[in-house]
């Protein structure tokens, strides 16, 4: 799977107002978005989990793009301004997951980039990778974020939740997930 190949360009209307946003792969001279976004060890958790250290260093971020199941992109505005990161993996062998997502430019949040970036990067998933669930993990104390994948469709999963330490707090991971496989159905006799 490897980087993206090719770009991926998203338009939607909001208040009377195209907005574009356009999905190319992440080279590694991007990273140092990454050090400019994630000022704190507690946003780079948020952001990557534990896969990487504060402060982030081009070394890590070469190790991370080295993995041949994951597509790595960033995401520009109309002006080819890079404003965020997303990422797309293969866990197992029907399973897309959506991780590492971050709108990085503060000023481009709450604009509901977010939103129809998860749908096209869910999109992309079932559509071109061919998998049948879309899977992410998300903090529960992270309500916008959780709010964001319900709109588009997503929703938690049975599997158990993960705790990750940070200092003397427990952060809560839960995953949530979207399918394409017919929703079961019970036959009353």
């Amino acid at each position: 799977m490897k980087h993206a190949t090719n770009h991926i360009q998203i338009r939607w209307q909001q208040a009377k107002k195209t907005i574009v946003i356009e999905l190319k792969s992440f080279k590694i001279e991007d990273w140092e978005y990454l050090k400019k976004w994630i000022s704190s060890e507690s946003e780079l958790i948020q952001f990557a989990g534990q896969i990487f250290t504060f402060p982030i260093d081009q070394k890590q971020v070469e190790l991370y793009l080295s993995d041949p199941n994951r597509t790595v992109f960033k995401i520009e505005n109309e002006n080819n301004e890079t404003i965020g990161i997303a990422e797309i993996s293969i866990p197992e062998e029907n399973v897309a997951k959506l991780a590492r997502i971050l709108i990085g430019e503060k000023s481009m949040r709450g604009k509901g980039i977010g939103t129809e970036l998860i749908n096209k990067l869910a999109e992309f998933g079932f559509n071109n990778l061919k998998k049948e669930r879309i899977i992410l993990n998300v903090y529960s104390w992270n309500i916008g974020a959780i709010k964001c994948y319900e709109k588009v469709g997503f929703s938690q999963t049975d599997k158990p939740i993960k705790v990750v330490k940070f200092g003397n707090e427990e952060w809560e991971t839960i995953e949530m997930e979207k399918s394409q496989l017919p929703t079961p159905y019970k036959i009353n006799c």
